[in-house]
């Protein structure tokens, strides 16, 4: 393992899974780990809690059966519909934890994106690159079934001061769009990513 300054790595982080898996066996890791600032990923407290297993990040592969939706356009008969092919398929946005890097714990916050059911009190967390097809209205995607928004979320510095904002900033979003819900989808962890050595 090579020296790594402690201005060049992020120490003491831990995942509770979902996040990380070891690369020789792809199997997901669950426990402490630290990071480069080249966003290279190891088992462990620090370099020196041996063995230092290196990690990858568990690669998100959407389900196409569920990110998807097939519809028929237009008032056409049964006739019609044997002729000509009028169905459309438009993606829909599929789940995607955000896995805050060691500059994001330097800046103390990420931006996270979440999609929600026009129609029900259904939310999922997206990233960037969805939530700008749908803000943009793609025409790939089904943007007109989902109210979409971001928050700035506080990851790092006083506990309590993190805390708290990261509750208002959820409330304030429910006032601002007049829904409800959001707070009970992120399982009121407004400690989320927190991590109190940065």
């Amino acid at each position: 393992m090579p020296y790594y300054p402690k201005s060049q790595i992020k120490e003491n982080l831990f995942t509770p899974g979902g996040q990380f898996q070891i690369i020789s066996s792809q199997k997901e890791y669950i426990g402490y780990y630290w990071v480069t600032s080249q966003n290279k990923y190891y088992t462990g407290r620090n370099p020196q809690d041996v063995p230092s297993v290196p990690l990858q990040l568990i690669p998100v592969v959407p389900d196409p059966k569920v990110s998807l939706l097939t519809y028929a356009e237009g008032n056409k008969t049964y006739k019609d519909l044997k002729k000509d092919n009028i169905t459309k398929t438009l993606h829909l946005p599929y789940y995607q934890k955000p896995f805050p890097t060691a500059e994001d714990y330097q800046k103390g916050r990420i931006q996270r994106f979440f999609a929600k059911k026009i129609n029900e009190n259904l939310y999922i967390e997206i990233n960037k690159t969805v939530y700008d097809k749908l803000y943009k209205k793609d025409a790939g995607y089904a943007h007109s079934l989902y109210l979409i928004f971001n928050l700035t979320w506080l990851i790092s510095g006083n506990k309590s001061k993190v805390k708290s904002t990261n509750q208002e900033i959820t409330s304030l979003i429910e006032r601002e769009y007049k829904i409800e819900g959001l707070k009970n989808y992120l399982n009121f962890n407004y400690l989320e990513f927190y991590n109190q050595d940065s």
